[in-house]
């Protein structure tokens, strides 16, 4: 492999109001010319005998890039100040000499015991105000002094000793940031809060404002008195609270940004830190903005069918995070993982199936956690490409077979993948839902945005994932689904989307609050109201069942059997009025499937004066009146929605058209509905008509078609060469269970 010169790792210039980052693609950076193959090496925790086996093993298992040190803060400086690197260096040799590449870590992710010991101070404060002891990882305050001051004293140490290091092709900052210690209550996270708080407001005046500290008699008169939301009585301020994690998320991310400004002050390779998904505690695009690769950590459950599209879902935020440009995988597990209450290998052949899966999604390198499975500690039983028991065994064959695939993969390195369907995601809003104080309780993991994503991947059309304040040119299909705050700038890039004829579909909740957790007055959808032409005026969300059921009672409780409950039911109804979506529903099935949501439904109204265009539209844009697409048909919670709109659509002549769902669609609904936008908006599968189980998606030339299924799969039309095998593919090719291929298109 050639590993490149310092001057290979130009740093990325500034991103453009409205245009993708202007990346380098992984490999490079890296000087790779497959994809990255290789995991975490904690070489600390072995002896000399096994060192010299894993040398070998690496090179029969094909692996040319390694992240090590991740863990090693406590061997690295033993004590307070001396640092102990010549045996990282070693390492570091050995495996250069070997043609394996270096990701090397800071080793600030889990401090060493003597800085609990000797700054108690250091470590994290619970809510409850316990601090947390020492014993497992993460066990620092993100606002500590002693802890900033040490963690940036090893990366400069570190740096300084190999920055310039042959071997070392990239730098990895910290480690899943965030994952056990999102938060600290401690006295210094207050002075910090309270710190951030008067940059972001100047005086406390305007915070009482943007707090609406009047309600509650929750008024301060100095941001002395304003604490961290810790335990409290009951319900915490929805402002304060989405304030407190923004200071978080900022707290958590300033350590990273430390470590990176002293990396890049004494090395020019690239930096990364690995995300983990859509983890909630960190707003990802804020975090990308200061990072060279995109690498990520993915541990779907095999016992869940729906693991591929996790992989899927993964694989195009990481993208998204990118601006588009290929990312890395920097964790996955050989098999299974330890953390589960119970915990599922992955079946034959799904560990290279999913690394090819997160290939054709955009990523430039497949790692995993961990190179040799732990024999003590508390990931004993983790998964690791070494298993237990060596050579002899099913996860080492794979662990090679993978390996083999990924070395032939050379021509996907830094292609695209296009996509002409998006949908926005936004960590604040998010946040502003999670927070929220009703009207129902949420989840923190973008459950409305993964449940559309997922219909999209299901159809088998290509779909990237976009931050709510970058352009939409491009797009023919775009899905904004529950984005809570009310984002003007994303209305703006919506209306040009709609002009230039994409089709925009628009989910609730959306554009209920404003920045501070204000409700949107007037009727919520705030700045997106001229585009849809509609307003949300009330939500009318399912409680779901109340209570036990009780038959006997029911002879004598003469008031209460009399009382109508839609509000308990789980479900709503609704009927298609537009003859295009029953044409549609027809199609699907015979007799017909109806069309149903879940717990969350809206009251809509349809805008006076709808037809009007908007101030900021363009000269001659004539807005159609609004359409009533489906209605609420009173079965199930309906009953007070009846004959309400509850799916809408209205369009700009010669363009496209804004679509309002004013109610959580289930997957059938979804569904169907999809199909009708996409024929709107000229949108088709990357591959039309496959088999049940198959997946396809296309990177540069290459079209990757992935059987998840348990059954062969044949396909048509597919004409190439494999560079998985180097067939010939004439026409018709036959998937294996839980197999792929990777067909070149020599013809593209």
């Amino acid at each position: 492999m050639t590993i490149p010169s310092p001057s290979a790792s130009t740093p990325r210039t500034e991103q453009a109001p409205g245009t993708a980052t202007p990346r380098l693609a992984p490999h490079e950076l890296l000087g790779l010319a497959s994809p990255a193959y290789g995991g975490d090496y904690n070489p600390e925790q072995w002896d000399e005998a096994t060192l010299a086996e894993d040398l070998e093993l690496m090179t029969e298992a094909g692996v040319n890039l390694v992240s090590l040190g991740i863990f090693s803060w406590a061997s690295l400086e033993p004590r307070e100040g001396r640092y102990e690197l010549d045996w990282l260096v070693e390492i570091v040799d050995r495996l250069h000499e070997a043609g394996i590449a270096v990701d090397l870590a800071t080793a600030t992710a889990s401090p060493p015991a003597w800085m609990a010991t000797d700054h108690p101070e250091s470590l994290p404060m619970s809510a409850d105000g316990v601090r947390l002891g020492v014993g497992s990882r993460q066990q620092y305050c993100p606002s500590s002094t002693v802890y900033r001051e040490r963690s940036a004293a090893l990366a400069a140490a570190l740096a300084e000793r190999l920055g310039d290091h042959a071997g070392v092709v990239m730098w990895h900052i910290g480690n899943e940031y965030g994952c056990h210690t999102a938060e600290c209550f401690c006295p210094a996270c207050a002075r910090a809060f309270r710190a951030w708080l008067a940059e972001r407001y100047g005086d406390v005046e305007r915070l009482n404002a943007a707090w609406g500290t009047d309600f509650w008699s929750q008024r301060y008169t100095d941001l002395e008195q304003v604490a961290p939301p810790a335990a409290m009585p009951t319900f915490p301020n929805p402002a304060q609270m989405l304030d407190w994690r923004r200071f978080s998320d900022h707290q958590l991310r300033s350590l990273m940004e430390a470590e990176a400004r002293i990396l890049r002050e004494r090395s020019k390779r690239p930096v990364t830190t690995n995300f983990m998904g859509d983890f909630p505690a960190t707003d990802y695009w804020r975090w990308a903005e200061s990072l060279d690769v995109i690498s990520d950590d993915s541990y779907p459950d095999p016992a869940d069918p729906a693991a591929a599209h996790e992989v899927a879902w993964a694989g195009d935020l990481m993208r998204g995070l990118a601006g588009g440009r290929p990312w890395i995988l920097m964790e996955q597990a050989p098999s299974a993982v330890q953390w589960r209450r119970r915990n599922s290998p992955k079946r034959p052949g799904q560990h290279l199936l999913w690394s090819l899966a997160r290939v054709a999604h955009g990523a430039d390198g497949v790692l995993q956690f961990q190179w040799r499975q732990s024999r003590q500690g508390a990931e004993t039983f983790h998964s690791g490409m070494v298993p237990h028991a060596g050579r002899d065994s099913r996860t080492w064959e794979e662990t090679v077979a993978t390996g083999q695939a990924l070395r032939r993969l050379g021509p996907v390195l830094g292609e695209p993948v296009r996509a002409e369907a998006a949908v926005v995601l936004d960590w604040e809003s998010q946040w502003a839902l999670s927070t929220a104080i009703g009207p129902v309780e949420v989840g923190e993991r973008f459950e409305a945005a993964r449940a559309w994503h997922r219909s999209l991947w299901e159809a088998g059309i290509a779909t990237d994932i976009v931050p709510v304040g970058r352009r939409l040119d491009g797009y023919r299909l775009i899905i904004v689904p529950a984005v809570f705050i009310d984002r003007p700038e994303l209305a703006g890039h919506l209306e040009r989307a709609v002009t230039a004829g994409a089709q925009v579909v628009v989910a609730g909740p959306t554009g209920v609050v404003d920045t501070g957790a204000g409700a949107v007055l007037g009727g919520y959808l705030g700045a997106l109201r001229p585009l849809l032409g509609v307003r949300v005026t009330d939500h009318a969300a399912l409680t779901g069942p109340v209570g036990q059921s009780d038959p006997r009672g029911a002879l004598v409780s003469r008031l209460s059997r009399a009382v109508g409950t839609p509000g308990s039911e789980t479900w709503v109804g609704l009927e298609a009025v537009s003859e295009p979506l029953r044409r549609v529903l027809e199609r699907m099935g015979t007799p017909a499937p109806d069309l149903r949501a879940g717990g969350w439904a809206e009251e809509l109204r349809v805008d006076a004066g709808s037809n009007e265009a908007p101030q900021d539209a363009q000269a001659g844009q004539d807005r159609g009146t609004v359409e009533v697409v489906a209605v609420f048909d009173g079965r199930g919670g309906g009953a007070d929605l009846a004959g309400r709109p509850a799916v809408t659509r209205r369009t700009v002549a010669g363009a496209g058209a804004g679509w309002y769902v004013a109610a959580d669609l289930d997957s059938l609904s979804r569904a169907a509905l999809l199909r009708l936008v996409c024929a709107h908006a000229r949108v088709r599968p990357v591959v039309a008509d496959l088999p049940d189980g198959v997946e396809a998606q296309r990177r540069g030339k290459v079209l990757f078609l992935l059987n998840h299924g348990d059954r062969a799969a044949e396909v048509v039309g597919v004409m190439g060469t494999d560079l998985l095998t180097g067939d010939a593919c004439t026409g018709h090719v036959v998937l294996s269970p839980r197999s792929a291929l990777a067909v070149r298109d020599n013809m593209r």
